[in-house]
């Protein structure tokens, strides 16, 4: 079978597209010692939102009470120009998240660390970072 080139470049373009949407998937935890937060996992257009803390309370009869009532949260994302659109199973926005890229690593910012990211160009302490916790 002869290819010609312009076919074998396109066929190169598509796999290269495939390949940067998958390069984000993984586990995002917090890049530092963390007592609370939360982790993000990304695979095959889905995500799960969980929350965690060290902290325990518990109610008048000794009974542990949930820290993150509605957590884990589940549903689907998208991915357009590095910002992650997570859409919950019920169809709810549970929030936009942005993606920025540092050589061997990929951080998954709130909208408020994105903007802190643009005037001061350092990732935020403890920013959920791709395989941190891992």
């Amino acid at each position: 079978m002869k290819f010609k080139e312009p076919a074998l470049l396109l066929l190169f373009a598509v796999a290269a597209g495939c390949a940067a949407d998958t390069n984000i998937a993984g586990t995002y935890a917090p890049s530092c010692v963390a007592f609370e937060g939360s982790t993000i996992e990304l695979a095959d257009s889905r995500f799960t939102w969980d929350k965690f803390t060290d902290e325990v309370t518990v109610d008048a009869a000794g009974n542990k009470i949930d820290p993150f009532p509605g957590f884990p949260v589940r549903g689907t994302y998208i991915v357009e120009d590095d910002v992650v659109r997570l859409t919950t199973d019920v169809g709810e926005l549970a929030g936009e998240m942005h993606l920025v890229r540092r050589p061997g690593q990929v951080y998954l910012l709130t909208g408020e660390e994105f903007g802190s990211w643009q005037r001061d160009g350092a990732v935020p302490t403890c920013a959920l970072l791709l395989g941190s916790g891992e």
